[in-house]
């Protein structure tokens, strides 16, 4: 693929990926508006999914078939095996689903485009506050167009980092993490989302986050927005398996090795 070429394929897949999360995000809000009709089922402790889950899985499916027929797609509801080749879209429908169940505003739709299971393209939109984050590798961090730094922070104490925790993680690592961070003279906030976590990250405005351990379509878009809005962030996962579990912190740069120190 010539740097063309590239160019044009990002550039189309990226403002599909925009205009996909944003109507997704619309069926999904209305439903979050109307909680009283959800169904739920449990995938597993800690872990459910929605009839909304699926809906919009599907709707992004369906979408991204019409328009790239020759993509694979990853999806985390229905499909947890990536197609063979080295490119595919990934979809998270409902990024903190147990805080789109219960009425808290902090989940969102996510959608990322890699290439060897690396994040090229990435759009995570936050229907109850209408925010649309979205990079491209190489060209840049924006919300809802603008372009986006992480903060140029001078101390662990200058303001938020976030921390998540699950049992798939070792819930000691996140106490520890937590426990390091306050002695440091940190603060730390819970977002139920890790792409919203990233993306606050991303846009200035927490620290750094911290997970112990998520999937590949929880991280990637987020890692991608961070990296291309200036911040660090640890390797990717190797691949796209729903098994690939692992860590993933992301920072503002100048604080990088004091929160890689909390864990």
């Amino acid at each position: 693929m010539t740097a063309t070429t590239m160019t044009q394929t990002y550039e189309a897949r990226s403002r599909a990926a925009g205009e996909i999360v944003r109507e997704a995000g619309r069926v999904a809000l209305a439903a979050f508006r109307d909680r009283g009709s959800l169904s739920v089922q449990t995938k597993g402790r800690q872990d459910w999914v929605t009839n909304v889950d699926l809906e919009v899985e599907a709707l992004i499916r369906d979408r991204l078939g019409r328009l790239f027929p020759g993509d694979a797609i990853v999806g985390e509801e229905t499909a947890h095996d990536p197609a063979s080749g080295n490119t595919a879209w990934v979809i998270d429908p409902i990024d903190g689903t147990t805080c789109f169940m219960l009425g808290v505003p902090q989940w969102c739709v996510v959608l990322t485009y890699t290439i060897d299971a690396r994040p090229v393209v990435s759009a995570i939109y936050a229907p109850v506050t209408d925010e649309l984050f979205h990079a491209t590798a190489g060209g840049g961090a924006f919300l809802n167009g603008a372009p986006i730094r992480v903060a140029d922070a001078k101390g662990i104490g200058s303001g938020l980092i976030a921390v998540g925790a699950n049992e798939h993680g070792a819930p000691h690592k996140s106490a520890a993490f937590i426990g390091n961070l306050v002695a440091d003279g940190g603060m730390y906030i819970r977002v139920g989302a890790c792409a919203l976590a990233l993306s606050y990250v991303a846009s200035g405005r927490l620290l750094a986050a911290y997970e112990p351990k998520v999937s590949p379509w929880d991280d990637l878009a987020g890692m991608l927005l961070v990296r291309e809005a200036g911040g660090r962030t640890n390797d990717f996962a190797p691949s796209l398996a729903s098994e690939t579990k692992r860590p993933v912190l992301a920072s503002t740069p100048g604080l990088w090795d004091a929160v890689r120190g909390l864990y």
